[in-house]
């Protein structure tokens, strides 16, 4: 069956949008994955040089690119960009030298009609330096919540402040932990659930022939167009292409809320008013749109991530998207809260899956000596909300919101077994676990202790990169100090720091001696946009 949707997103040229790109991605001592975008379909060349790339000096018209390519530059890896991955693709370079410096570009053939086949990286560099075998120092950045098109948002030059702090801080990478689009965008142009809620009779063709394939092809135009979008922001850009950058998912790569509704309840919010149609019809776009959203958040998020055994072409049941990374000072895990993410689920582990936690475990009996820190991203933070405002409000309107949170009581086993596994780390290698999340809008730093444990565990919050911050009155719902609601072993947090603004954060690690020093950063933009606030806090 083929069919073509006729939507809002046609309009396309109305707006701009993201044309030729490149991110960094994961970068180790000796690999590096580089990820890319042209405007155009057909074969391309990823090169690296460990010099400045001056494309002047490349002679790009011979006959054979290839041949004149492998003369000019270092490494040279030619892809093919269609439509099947919105001329997206990645790849992954090995053999390089550690704590070496490299430059990238993005060519075109001469088969590919474009007026230019320099594409990216030639005019604005995009460059890395692979990881130092025997660095002594850490610094990173972490930011989530990327919403330019809310009501009140936060000046996208804040990208530009996160690129300038890790620049001058001579920083290693960056990890997006979150909601980097909104599918479910407040502006309605752009929201595709209210688009696909609006126009179901152009999907019920689809839903006849059980054509779910056919209906995911289509419905990834969607998304595809919510991140060409999004990113088309030049600081933004810079961000990415100047340094190696980590992603996970959040919810709004989906909808509000994905995996915390019962399939009634996720039914009910494709209905249209006054009138509740067909359950089976609702849950076929539905989880076709997650399929869809999967497929994209492969090709634009995940695919330069640290390689995983994902199949977003097939089966979703054995995907995985969470992973793990070290440093030479520390360990990284990278939790998935959406892709199995299932509100009461039979089999338990709502948020993670058993799978993944299993994997985590294993990972967790396996931390180098040498780590001097453990730091977990959590896209939804472990401590945040007042016990009693997450399970009270499972009442109403924001119950999948909060069905989210590891302190819903239905969430309680497993975050207790996620706490067991943090604190008996921390304790067994005598350093601290850092839990780095997103989600709330808010920037926050916590203590967490547990008098049976040595073990000092932290969460630290950056939330609300361009989204609107929450309004002060988070604060009086986020308590200052306590002890977890349903924890087995009296576990007791303390709040370090807190902010409304639209924020990022930096963690600073580093060695002295014998001395290990841990400092955390929550720099916020204040109404001025050539301003933005520091506030450090020391963790060790």
């Amino acid at each position: 069956m083929s069919m073509q949707l006729r939507h809002a997103f046609d309009s396309e040229k109305l707006v701009s949008c993201l044309n030729d790109a490149i991110i960094i991605g994961h970068v180790s001592y000796s690999t590096a994955k580089v990820w890319v975008r042209s405007k155009h379909r057909g074969k391309h060349y990823i090169v690296l040089s460990d010099t400045p790339i001056q494309p002047d000096e490349i002679n790009i018209d011979a006959s054979d690119t290839y041949s004149a390519l492998q003369i000019g530059f270092s490494k040279v890896s030619s892809v093919t960009l269609d439509d099947t991955t919105d001329r997206t693709d990645c790849v992954e370079f090995q053999n390089l030298q550690p704590s070496t410096r490299y430059w990238v570009a993005l060519i075109a053939d001469r088969s590919v009609p474009a007026r230019r086949q320099w594409r990216s990286g030639y005019e604005i560099p995009a460059t890395f330096k692979t990881q130092q075998t025997n660095a002594k120092s850490l610094v990173f950045g972490f930011f989530s919540c990327h919403d330019p098109y809310k009501k009140g948002h936060g000046p996208e030059d804040i990208f530009l402040d996160i690129h300038n702090r890790l620049n001058e801080l001579n920083g290693d990478f960056v990890i997006a932990g979150g909601d980097q689009v909104y599918v479910d965008s407040s502006t309605k142009e752009f929201d595709v659930w209210r688009w696909v809620t609006n126009n179901k009779e152009q999907l019920k063709p689809y839903f006849e022939a059980q054509d779910q394939a056919g209906l995911i092809k289509a419905l990834s135009y969607f998304y595809r167009f919510i991140y060409r979008l999004y990113w088309q922001s030049a600081h933004f850009q810079k961000l990415v292409r100047s340094f190696p950058t980590y992603m996970i998912w959040d919810d709004h790569e989906i909808m509000d809320g994905w995996g915390s509704l019962t399939e009634d309840e996720l039914s009910d919010k494709l209905d249209t008013l006054f009138e509740w149609e067909d359950s089976e019809f609702n849950l076929f776009i539905a989880h076709a749109m997650f399929h869809a959203a999967a497929q994209v958040y492969h090709e634009y998020q995940h695919s330069h991530n640290p390689t995983t055994p994902t199949l977003p072409h097939t089966s979703l049941a054995n995907s995985q998207w969470d992973y793990s990374f070290t440093h030479n000072l520390a360990s990284f895990y990278v939790l998935d809260q959406r892709g199995h993410h299932k509100f009461q689920n039979p089999a338990g582990y709502d948020l993670l899956g058993s799978s993944q936690f299993s994997r985590l475990s294993h990972w967790f009996e396996n931390i180098p000596s040498t780590a001097k820190a453990i730091f977990i991203v959590s896209p939804v933070p472990v401590v945040h909300w007042s016990c009693t405002v997450v399970n009270m409000a499972d009442l109403g309107s924001y119950k999948d919101d909060f069905r989210d949170e590891w302190d819903h009581e239905a969430n309680h086993q497993e975050r207790n077994e996620l706490l067991d596994l943090a604190f008996n780390a921390s304790q067994k290698h005598q350093i601290p676990v850092v839990f780095l999340s997103g989600d709330v809008h808010c920037a926050a730093s916590f203590k967490l202790k547990r008098r049976s444990n040595s073990g000092t565990v932290y969460q630290f919050t950056a939330s609300g990169v361009t989204r609107k911050p929450a309004p002060f009155v988070s604060k009086a719902i986020s308590c200052a100090k306590g002890a977890l609601s349903g924890c087995d072993v009296l576990t007791t947090f303390e709040r370090l720091a807190f902010g409304t603004q639209n924020n990022f954060g930096i963690m600073k690690l580093f060695v002295e001696g014998e001395q290990t020093h841990l400092v955390a950063e929550h720099i916020s933009t204040t109404d001025e946009e050539d301003e933005t606030l520091i506030k450090q806090v020391r963790l060790v």
